[in-house]
């Protein structure tokens, strides 16, 4: 009979590992096609990295640092860029796997791992190297450890698992060095443990843990202390938006992570919750919701109160999809396990192929239609940069717009020191704020101001200014911009006009960079750093 469990076992170990590496080639292949320019958010971690530190303003240091691994091996590319996201995901797929057969068993593990790696928004996580894979693969390496803790039947000869206490603390501490939210792991954690009674056997292995989470974490949390925890107070400020209210934010919310983990999954995990009889006196069950409710409860209340964008729930989907999978696969709904997988597929033909028809065609198509409208600005505006600074011979590039600034830094290759944040506020709301803003008094040779919409403004600041180009530029058939590109020197500040400003315009209002999602008219830019969205 073990021997028959054992081939079994073996079996759906050998489907997953060929599903993992079917799943990750092909995706990284799609990367290596170039399909997809760089996000904004990617670029601006390609800078990051480019000055290796041990935080930043709105993010720990691990994804610059992956990100700077892998450019060094593979160059300044879209492929060197995101090398690392698949097989990460594969990993969090293996692990989840793992987690789920020594809970359950391997046919759970299975569905488990190969559910949450087809799930449609692991595909576009897979395409954009973010903080939230790295992540979610220190939580991921997190549940393994914890579930190796508690399955180990103790016996006075079977000593304490203080190796496994150590990867808990480990891996959890990784996870902050990507992102803040793997916390909320230890906050489910510590909520099993208080109410579950398997959960409270010894405190030295929790204290081993804790050392080893404050070891890896130590780095960051010492910046974070040096540099006023920026990080902690920018959290803060996406956390609170000031809007109140929003009654409309929940359903959008919710159907939101559809999309992330699919419908499928998602229905199973909300009605294995509402099971409350069938899973409270099962400890393997609690202690999987307890690491995937208390997050998404929050996300829930957050989207009530200003919003929550869909991947902050993202961590919920490692347990989540065991849950799911454990719902399905214990009442045979087979039907079920499959239609997911097929909506995953469905979902990957049609982001790449929407990809790869508007990276040829999209000047010629309506915006709506793009799921990657957010990243189509950057080639046709940086091209013109680039020709520009090849034109004029300057090297480094003044804006008003961060995020232009980081796609055209990673396009062109150039160091941090090449940049400069118009920032007459003199507020901190961003990295490049905080270490690139152009200050009064500096000494600086000639600079290239690319601006969407007219610089004259910011170039009347200036001793001497020249608009080197201008003009506009479509990226889709109902959405162009127009931008202007100065070659400016002798920064006068910014209280102060140039005597003469020639034949300089009246300055017009600036164009943002973006305005409404139809297009009909501009509106401000938000200036604070975005979260990882596509």
């Amino acid at each position: 009979m073990a021997k028959k469990r054992k081939i079994a076992e073996n079996v759906w170990l050998g489907w997953l590992l060929v599903s993992i590496a079917a799943i990750t080639l092909l995706r990284e292949l799609f990367n290596a096609s170039g399909v997809i320019p760089a996000h904004f958010d990617e670029a601006q971690y390609w800078t990051y990295g480019e000055a290796l530190a041990f935080g930043y303003y709105s993010k720990p240091p691990l994804v610059a640092w992956a990100i700077r691994l892998s450019t060094e091996v593979f160059g300044d590319t879209l492929f060197g860029l995101r090398f690392f996201v698949p097989l990460v995901h594969a990993w969090i797929a293996w692990l989840i796997f793992a987690s789920g057969r020594r809970l359950f068993d391997a046919r759970t593990g299975f569905w488990a791992g190969l559910g949450y790696l087809a799930a449609p928004g692991v595909t576009v996580s897979a395409g954009l190297m973010t903080t939230d894979p790295l992540m979610m693969l220190g939580w991921a390496g997190a549940l393994y450890a914890l579930t190796r803790i508690l399955t180990l039947k103790r016996t006075k000869k079977t000593p304490e698992p203080w190796a496994w206490w150590a990867v808990l603390g480990l891996s959890l501490g990784a996870g902050m060095l990507a992102k803040y939210t793997a916390i909320a792991f230890a906050g489910g954690a510590i909520g099993y443990a208080l109410f579950s009674r398997e959960g409270a056997r010894t405190w030295r292995g929790p204290l081993l843990a804790a050392g080893c989470f404050l070891l890896v974490w130590a780095p960051n949390l010492i910046w974070l202390g040096v540099h006023r925890f920026a990080s902690v107070a920018h959290l803060g400020e996406n956390a609170d938006t000031g809007q109140g209210i929003s009654f409309g934010g929940l359903p959008e919310f919710i159907g939101a992570q559809a999309g992330v983990i699919g419908p499928i999954f998602l229905v199973a995990i909300f009605w294995a919750a509402a099971q409350w009889r069938e899973w409270r006196g099962e400890w393997r069950k609690r202690l999987l919701f307890w690491l995937t409710a208390p997050l998404f409860l929050a996300m829930c209340v957050q989207s009530l109160n200003g919003g929550a964008n869909a991947n902050w729930a993202a961590p919920c989907y490692v347990a989540g999809s065991i849950i799911a999978a454990c719902f399905l696969t214990r009442r045979g709904w087979r039907r079920g396990l499959m239609a997911h997988l097929v909506i995953g597929a469905v979902a990957t033909v049609l982001l790449w192929s929407a990809g790869a028809v508007y990276s040829q065609w999209g000047t010629g198509l309506p915006r709506a239609g793009d799921p990657y409208k957010k990243v189509r600005i950057g080639p046709p505006f940086c091209e013109r940069v680039i020709l520009a600074m090849e034109d004029t011979g300057v090297e480094t590039l003044l804006s008003n717009d961060r995020r232009r600034l980081a796609e055209c830094s990673f396009l062109a290759a150039l160091p941090p020191s090449a940049i400069r944040v118009w920032n007459p506020e003199g507020m901190v709301s961003n990295h490049y704020e905080m270490v690139a803003s152009l200050t009064e008094g500096e000494r600086n040779g000639p600079m290239l101001l690319v601006t969407l919409g007219d610089g004259a403004r910011i170039a009347r600041h200036f001793a001497s200014s020249e608009r080197i180009d201008e003009g506009v530029f479509a990226t889709h058939v109902d959405r162009e911009f127009d931008y202007s590109i100065w070659r400016v020197n002798g920064f006068l500040g910014y209280d102060t006009f140039a005597t003469d400003p020639g034949a300089l315009p009246a300055p017009p209002v600036d164009v943002p960079a973006e305005g409404p999602e139809d297009g009909s008219g501009p509106v401000q830019e938000d200036t604070t750093e975005d979260d990882d969205m596509p």
